[in-house]
């Protein structure tokens, strides 16, 4: 299976993810803020990331624009599970690299679907 970063403050979002995502058979790393998910990507190799946006020390999006910037994972799927709504949210996730946007809390089966998409190389279409 896919070796997956999960990176959020929150322990307990951390946890929700690596419990069904290792039960579905992936291999999960957590991190619980930007600086330390980028550690990690460059001492090892994720397939997929799902990472919040509000963190401490370094949000959601210079995150993703830092891990965009590394060659190998500039195709890496990226998916954003934060609580803001805000369609200027989206927007700017998209535009510094995330493939998909999913909004806390999140439906478990349509996350698990497109995580098994993402990975299988299918793109969501726009719109």
């Amino acid at each position: 299976m896919a070796n997956v970063l999960v990176v959020d403050d929150s322990t307990m979002v951390r946890k929700y993810h690596q419990y069904y995502l290792s039960g579905l058979g992936h291999q999960v790393a957590e991190a619980e803020d930007g600086y330390v998910a980028l550690e990690m990507l460059l001492s090892n190799h994720y397939d997929l990331i799902l990472t919040d946006i509000n963190m401490p020390r370094m949000d959601g999006y210079q995150f993703i624009a830092e891990v965009r910037q590394v060659p190998r994972y500039q195709n890496t799927p990226i998916i954003i599970v934060t609580s803001q709504e805000d369609v200027q949210d989206a927007d700017q996730g998209k535009a510094v690299g995330a493939n998909l946007i999913f909004i806390k809390p999140t439906e478990l089966e349509k996350l698990i679907d497109w995580i098994s998409r993402l990975l299988e190389g299918v793109e969501p279409k726009e719109g």
